[in-house]
Formats: C-alpha cells, sequence, structure tokens
C-alpha cells in the first residue's frame, strides 16, 4: 500500500512539474515581436518563439532558394521543438535585431548532440555556408569545442540579419535552440560540467562500491548489475554528446552507430541482471525463460546495428526494444513480488522511476513531447536514483540471503549432529553384522565392505575397496567361470532394470585358500539425495528350520578336494547335534570332523605326506602348494565320503577317501603333548579323534576311519 501511495505522488510531482516547466510554458505563448532581440545579457534564452521552418521534401533546396520562400511567407512557427523522425532537410530561420549601440556577442547553442548535418548561413554570407558542422563530420568542424552544437555571432550596433540554418538528420530531429550572451554561455558550460561531472562520478562510485560488493560476496548479480552501469554510463556519455567530443571524435560513422549499438548493449545487460536480481528462476520459471528471448532479441540488434541496419531502422528499433525489454521486466518484477520475492519492492520503485523518464524521452524522439528538462535531462536524474535503489535493492538481498544462511546454517548443525548420530549407530550396526555387508556404485565397484568378510573370505575391508564385484567372484580357469559370470551379470542387470531385491547363491574366492566358498548373496538398491547406491549382503546359505523335529537321520556326503569342504560338511553333520549335547562337545565333535576330513584330503586324495605339508608350512607356500596338487589331472577328480548316521544316543560318522592309506597303527602312538613338543601345527586330527569320540577304526587299508559319539 505504502509502494502504491508513494508512486501516485511521484507521478503527480511529475506532472505538474512537466505542466509547469518553463520550456513546456513557452510553447504556447507568442512573442510580442517575431525579432530575437539582442541585450547586455541574455542567459539560456529559448528562441523557440522566433523559429520558423520549411520542410524540404527533396532535400535540394539551397540557401538562395530557402531565402525566397521565407520571404514569400512559406515558413511556418513551431509550436514545439520536437519534429521528430523526417526524411525532409529541415531549413530554420531566425531574425535578430542588435538594439544596442554597440556591438553585441551572443551565442547560438543547439542543445541536442544527436543531428547528423547543419549548416549556417547568414543574410550577408551568400550561397555558401559559414559553417557545416553536425555528427556526420568530424567534432573538429565545430565553430565552438563543446558537446552541443554552439555558434558565435557579432551583431553591429542597431542591426539587423536573418540567421537560416539547413539541418538534415537520420535520428530524431530536434531543435532546443538557446540563446546566450558570451559571458553567460562561459557559466552555463561551467555549471554544466558540474552538473555532468556529477553524474558521472556519482554513476563510477557506484560501479566502484558494487566491484568492492562483488569482490566480498562473490554473488554474480553484482557482476551483472556493474556491467550494466558501466553500459548505461556508456549509452549516457554519447547520447549526451561527449563520447564524441573526448572519445572518438574523429571516427563519424562509429560515433553514429554507437548509439543504437549501446542502447541495445545497456538493454541486453538490464535484462541479464533483471532475471538474476529478481530471480526469475525460482518464482517465475516460465518468464525466466522469456528473459532469454528478450536478451537474445537485443544481442540480434547489437550485430545488426554494426553490420545490417541503416541508422534510422537501428535507432527505431532499439527504443522499440527498450520499451518491451523494460516493460517486460517491470510486469516480471510485480509477478516476483506478488509471488514473495520482497527485493521485487526495490526494484519496482527504481525501474519505475527510471522507466517514467525513458518514455518521456522516447516520446520526445517521436515527436510527440516537446523537449524539456524532464524529457531532455530528467532521465539522468531516474537514472542516478534508480542504480542507488537498486544497489539497496541488492544489499536488502544479501542481508536477507545473510539471515537465511544463519537460519540454515542453524539447521544444519542440529541436521549434522543428527546425521552423525544415525551414522555412528549405522557403522556400528553395519560392523558388528555377523553377514558380510558391502554396498557397490553402479558400475559393481565396491564402496564399503564391514569387518565380517575377514570371517566369510579372509580379506581386509580395505582389499576389497575399490575393487570390482566380479573381481571376488570364484575362477576356475575353466569354460564354467564363463557361465558364472554369464549368471551373476544377469542378475545385476535385473536388479538394475527392475530395482527390486534379488538373491542368488554364487561361489566367492577366498584370499588365503584360494577356493571357492559358496554364499547366499542379496542385493537392493537405496537412493540418498539423488544418488543410488546398491546394498549388497552375503552370508552362509539358509539352513533347513525343520531339523528341530529330527529324531535320527543318514547321509552320505562326496566332495571334491576343496579345504573348505570340511568347515561346510563338519558344521552340517553336527547342526542337529544340539537336541542330544551341549555346546561344549558339538564344538569338539565339529573341530575333529573337519580335521579328519582335511587329512582324508590333504594326505588321502592329494597324497601329500607329513614332511611335505611340514616343508610347505615351514615356506610359507602351503596353499599354493595345496592349490597346485587340487588342479593337477591325477588328483582333482578325487572325492572324499563321508557317512552319518545320528540317533538319541550316538553320532556315527564314516570318511573315506581315494587315497593309498597310511600307516595308521604309528600315528595312534602318539599323544597330544608329543606333537606339541615337537612344535608341530599340524598331525593333531587323530590324537583330537581319540580324545573327543568313544570309538576310533581305521580300515586295513587305512583311507577311511570311522568315528561313534555316545550322548
Amino acid at each position: 500500500m505504502q509502494n502504491r501511495k508513494l508512486l501516485c505522488t511521484f507521478f503527480c510531482i511529475v506532472f505538474l512539474l512537466f505542466v509547469a516547466s518553463p520550456t513546456f510554458a513557452q510553447a504556447g505563448s507568442a512573442p510580442s515581436s517575431d525579432r530575437f532581440s539582442i541585450s547586455e545579457k541574455i542567459t539560456e534564452t529559448s528562441l523557440l518563439p522566433y523559429l520558423k521552418i520549411y520542410k524540404d521534401e527533396t532535400g535540394k533546396l539551397g540557401f538562395l532558394e530557402a531565402s525566397k520562400l521565407y520571404k514569400q511567407g512559406k515558413f511556418e512557427s513551431l509550436t514545439t521543438n520536437s519534429i521528430g523522425y523526417s526524411k525532409a532537410a529541415i531549413w530554420v530561420c531566425i531574425k535578430v535585431e542588435n538594439t544596442l549601440p554597440k556591438v553585441s556577442k551572443w551565442i547560438l547553442e543547439i542543445d541536442y548532440a544527436l543531428l547528423d548535418y547543419i549548416d549556417l548561413f547568414t543574410s550577408e554570407s551568400g550561397a555558401k555556408p559559414l559553417y557545416a558542422t553536425g555528427d556526420m563530420k568530424k567534432f573538429g568542424s565545430r565553430p565552438i569545442e563543446h558537446r552541443n552544437f554552439a555558434f558565435r555571432f557579432d551583431e553591429a550596433p542597431k542591426s539587423q540579419k536573418e540567421i537560416y540554418f539547413r539541418i538534415a538528420s537520420s535520428s530524431s530531429i530536434i531543435l532546443p535552440f538557446i540563446a546566450f550572451t558570451q559571458n553567460e554561455f562561459g557559466e552555463h558550460v561551467l555549471y554544466e560540467q558540474l552538473a555532468l561531472g556529477f553524474y558521472y562520478g556519482s554513476m563510477l562510485v557506484m560501479v566502484i562500491y558494487n566491484l568492492f560488493l562483488l569482490l566480498s560476496t562473490r554473488d554474480k548479480s553484482y557482476l551483472f548489475y556493474v556491467s550494466y552501469i558501466l553500459s548505461y554510463i556508456l549509452f549516457q556519455f554519447t547520447l549526451n554528446g561527449l563520447s564524441f567530443q573526448y572519445l572518438w571524435r574523429n571516427s563519424v560513422w562509429w560515433g553514429n552507430y554507437s548509439l543504437p549499438f549501446l542502447i541495445f548493449c545497456t538493454l541486453s545487460n538490464a535484462a541479464i541482471f533483471s532475471r538474476s536480481f529478481l530471480q526469475s528462476r525460482r518464482f517465475t520459471p516460465t518468464a525466466d525463460k522469456i528473459y532469454f528471448a528478450v536478451i537474445g532479441l537485443n544481442a540480434i540488434g547489437m550485430i545488426g546495428t554494426l553490420f545490417v541496419f541503416e541508422y534510422r531502422i537501428a535507432i527505431v528499433a532499439s527504443i522499440v526494444s527498450m520499451f518491451l525489454t523494460l516493460g517486460f521486466s517491470i510486469f516480471n518484477g510485480w509477478q516476483c513480488l506478488i509471488r514473495g520475492n520482497k527485493t521485487a519492492r526495490f526494484f519496482l520503485l527504481a525501474w519505475t522511476l527510471f522507466v517514467t523518464f525513458s518514455f518521456l524521452f522516447g516520446l520526445k524522439s517521436f515527436g510527440i513531447l516537446p523537449n524539456n528538462f524532464f524529457t531532455l535531462w530528467g532521465i539522468q536524474v531516474g537514472s542516478v536514483m534508480e542504480v542507488s535503489l537498486l544497489s539497496l535493492g541488492l544489499a536488502d538481498r544479501i542481508k536477507g540471503l545473510s539471515e537465511e544462511l544463519g537460519a540454515k546454517a542453524s539447521e544444519l548443525q542440529k541436521i549434522r549432529l543428527s546425521v552423525e548420530e544415525s551414522e555412528a549407530k549405522y557403522r556400528s550396526l553395519f560392523e558388528a553384522e555377523e553377514d558380510f555387508l558391502f554396498s557397490l556404485d553402479q558400475n559393481w565397484f565396491i564402496l564399503t565392505a564391514n569387518r565380517s568378510v575377514s570371517k566369510h573370505l579372509g580379506f581386509r575391508p580395505a582389499d576389497l575397496v575399490g575393487k570390482n564385484f566380479m573381481e571376488i567372484v570364484y575362477k576356475q580357469g575353466e569354460l564354467q567361470d564363463a557361465y558364472t559370470k554369464l549368471y551373476v551379470l544377469e542378475k545385476l542387470e535385473e536388479l538394475l532394470s527392475e530395482e527390486k531385491p534379488i538373491r542368488f547363491q554364487t561361489e566367492f574366492m577366498q584370499k588365503y585358500l584360494r577356493e571357492p566358498k559358496e554364499l547366499q548373496v542379496q542385493f537392493q538398491i537405496l537412493e540418498y539425495e539423488g544418488q543410488k547406491e546398491i546394498l549388497g549382503r552375503a552370508f552362509e546359505p539358509d539352513q533347513d528350520l525343520s531339523s528341530r523335529f529330527l529324531d535320527d537321520e543318514k547321509i552320505t556326503y562326496s566332495t571334491n578336494n576343496y579345504l573348505q569342504n570340511a568347515e561346510l560338511v563338519s558344521q552340517r553333520l553336527t547342526v542337529n547335534l544340539y537336541r542330544f549335547t551341549d555346546p561344549a562337545t558339538i564344538a569338539a565333535i565339529r573341530n575333529c570332523l573337519r580335521e579328519m576330513i582335511i587329512n582324508a584330503i590333504e594326505h588321502g586324495n592329494l597324497n601329500i605326506s607329513f614332511d611335505e605339508k611340514t616343508k610347505a608350512m615351514a615356506d610359507g607356500n602351503y596353499f599354493k602348494f595345496i592349490q597346485k596338487r587340487q588342479k593337477d589331472p591325477y588328483y582333482k577328480d578325487k572325492k572324499v565320503k563321508v557317512e552319518y548316521s545320528l540317533s538319541r544316543n550316538r553320532i556315527g560318522v564314516r570318511i573315506t577317501d581315494e587315497g593309498r592309506g597310511f600307516n595308521h597303527a604309528r600315528l595312534l602312538k602318539n599323544d597330544l603333548d608329543t606333537i606339541n613338543l615337537q612344535g608341530l601345527s599340524h598331525g593333531r586330527g587323530l590324537t583330537l579323534a581319540r580324545a573327543t569320540f568313544d570309538v576310533v577304526r581305521f580300515n586295513s587299508a587305512g583311507n577311511q576311519i570311522s568315528v561313534v559319539k555316545y550322548f
């Protein structure tokens, strides 16, 4: 509501000042004489009431023909000094008289720097112009070094004469003719330079201020804002005629085309800044896309100005683009304000001030409004107010962002503590889990693994991180590997395509044994903050739950020569004993059975002697030695047969290998103390069996052992 009142008050003041401005008032008043009378002191006097013009549509009239037409009354009086865009050559005549008894020196200034051709004639000069200047000629052609066009006259005492100007321009034709005596013109130039210096100094201060803010905040909005201010300063510098005076005095073509080019450039930077300042992508996504079209349109205008358009087309197109760009920016500002962007208030107020004066300037360029203070200079006052308000808006935005970031930082701190607590709990559960837990990326590379991998496969977690999952799937070096790989990959692809949990069994490689270990694997996909991660779980194959109802059973197993099978079979043989005996006895039975199966594999099927095993273990290459024997064609197909019988009062196990047997009678004489005394890490199986089982018997060949334990 306050913003509306402020804007209404502003427009009322502008309207009252506009109506009351001296130039506007003069447009409707008639002079007491059709001659301009020179006095001793002339201070910025408008010559509009004394101007008479003739439009030469052919552009071919000379001075003599024009003066005849004036005497014939063909020239017309002006009611406004803005003629607008015209292809005709405009002849302007002013009657001047000096009623003083002395020579009077005075200066006529055309307070508009964008006229292409200006030829000055007097009734005494004849057909040749006294001066031929304009912005289509080098700056040195001007009789007085000034940003506008100024001409010095010396009037004889008690004299009269007629001054003629021939003016032609492809830009808007405006005739703000102003008269000064010589001293007053000097003061006028001094005050004007001070005012312009203050204006451009203020704008440059805003540039430096916002550059410092850019360096300290790293906010791109300040970069866009500085680019906009700099392009606007250069545009104003050109509009005021200062660029032609100080920057490109001898570049006539660029001196003309730089104005529409800089208008397009400024509008493009304004659109980029508006999009960033208003955060249109967040508040108005549809309008945000239109900004790109607006920026592209102005970019095309810049290129067209340099290479395609004539000046008149370029300047008209740039003014049309000004209305479109700034109108759309203000409309989007209202949209963003309605949708909760509070900094849009500064944006709307700033651009309303600027657009108001730009609108007046545009109407003046089209000849709709007369030339006065607001249509010529008010845009500069408006631009200073605009950049100041936008700087305040950016500061307010940074303040709001700072407060928002502070609140979010506090919230993030709480979230971080909560996440750390949750992560600690998760890590504790992750590491304490008996199953082998791990995570993969979408290329099947292992990201994390828990400590249970050591129990299952012998690897440390760090050994697996960074490896591909397929690297720990067991490979025999045979054709079967291709089928295993294909099977596992099919399961993994099924996981990615259907994004549903999957479960399958496969064999994994063990670090030390180099033998396959079959584990059941379960995968599922977890999605967190847009990132997908695969969580895996590997565990021993499920046991039969019906074993709780078991009274007796008989099973025969036939296994190959992998040492890990000793663990698997011994676990299976003792899994149901919990119903008949205590845990300590079960553990002892399991250990004994494992040792006996290992002996059947090593000393039976693989024909490894006691001394060979002792030497290999001493050399530290026992597992390589075992692996070599396992792959030997002579041994690799041999099996170990395990016959098992369980009842309520006993367990019986018979283990038979396909080896040559051994002298069991000699080994039966060794006891555990003797083995420990010799410092051997093997050879304990038979001694432990005798200590654990009630019956231990061998066949005559020594390749079969039978044991019985009574409950």
